[in-house]
């Protein structure tokens, strides 16, 4: 079988986050913006994203960094912030998910305060059962869903997508409808309310052998883009009817590309638009961690 094609690399660039580990977009005052967190420290870096220009490095500027340990409710992080990926909704909102403990943030970062905290739990009766007490294999990647859901990404051991939602909710799976609109907010439980694990899509077979481990996800234009740091590659995966209501084993993606050559450590992921890509790499110091890629070329079958 032959080798996917690589993702032809447009560029790279400086994003201010030690070990970046999480990615988001949002629109918010008339800018769409890249926010990037790092597992290290509680920095929150966010950079505006010129849709003008066809300078890879140059449609990304004036980067901001906040200090989240700063925030009222929100406590110091000698080990590290833990920070394993953020996401956002339509209204601007910043939702932060932490592997230890294994919860998830929402902040209100110009207000200075933290809004919510909602640990993810998963009961004795789910087929995760047992699966998420390692520290180290908890959630990478994470997308927000209507009425307080989530799907979040097990890094491994099982290799798997997860739905939460709030207490009282039944499982409904993972299709277009799930999605929030561009301009919808995400519906966040009150104060500190656990969200528990509804449904699992654990990897087998094709997509388990494509997949070594899942280190982050993003959607764009109604597909699912899956990143692996071990295998060094990205994958998608379309969300029509895709991740059935209950969960189910998780058997074949759409299709597979490989990274540019010479990197190590790809952590983060997301979609700036239709031309450009964005994923980061964990480095120490910040530096030329920003692959910008272009989605264009064939994208192989990841079943063949």
């Amino acid at each position: 079988m032959a080798k996917p094609s690589r993702l032809r690399l447009l560029g790279r660039i400086d994003i201010p986050v030690r070990e970046t580990s999480g990615l988001a977009l949002r629109h918010h005052a008339g800018q769409t913006q890249v926010l990037a967190v790092g597992d290290r420290d509680t920095t929150l870096a966010v950079g505006v994203v010129d849709p003008r220009t066809d300078d890879a490095a140059a449609g990304l500027r004036d980067w901001q960094r906040h200090d989240l340990a700063d925030l009222d409710g929100w406590e110091s992080a000698a080990r590290g912030s833990q920070f394993e990926a953020l996401a956002c909704d339509g209204v601007g909102t910043v939702v932060l998910m932490r592997e230890d403990p294994a919860e998830v943030v929402v902040v209100d970062a110009p207000e200075g305060r933290v809004v919510a905290r909602l640990p993810l739990v998963v009961p004795a009766w789910s087929a995760l059962a047992g699966k998420w007490d390692d520290p180290s294999s908890r959630g990478e990647g994470l997308l927000l869903l209507r009425d307080g859901r989530l799907l979040v990404a097990k890094e491994k051991r099982p290799r798997a997508l997860v739905e939460f939602g709030p207490p009282g909710t039944s499982p409904r799976g993972v299709g277009p409808g799930a999605l929030l609109a561009p301009d919808e907010a995400w519906a966040v439980p009150d104060g500190v309310t656990r969200l528990h694990a509804l449904a699992v899509w654990p990897l087998k077979d094709a997509a388990k052998a494509t997949l070594g481990d899942i280190s982050s996800l993003t959607v764009h234009d109604r597909d699912l883009y899956l990143l692996s740091d071990r295998s060094e590659v990205l994958a998608r995966l379309p969300l029509t009817e895709t991740l059935v209501r209950g969960g189910a084993p998780l058997r074949s993606l759409d299709g597979v590309r490989r990274l540019p050559k010479g990197i190590s450590k790809p952590e983060a992921v997301v979609v700036l638009d239709e031309r450009r890509t964005l994923v980061a790499l964990d480095t120490p110091d910040g530096r030329d961690n920003g692959l910008v890629v272009a989605l264009d070329g064939p994208w192989e079958d990841a079943d063949a």
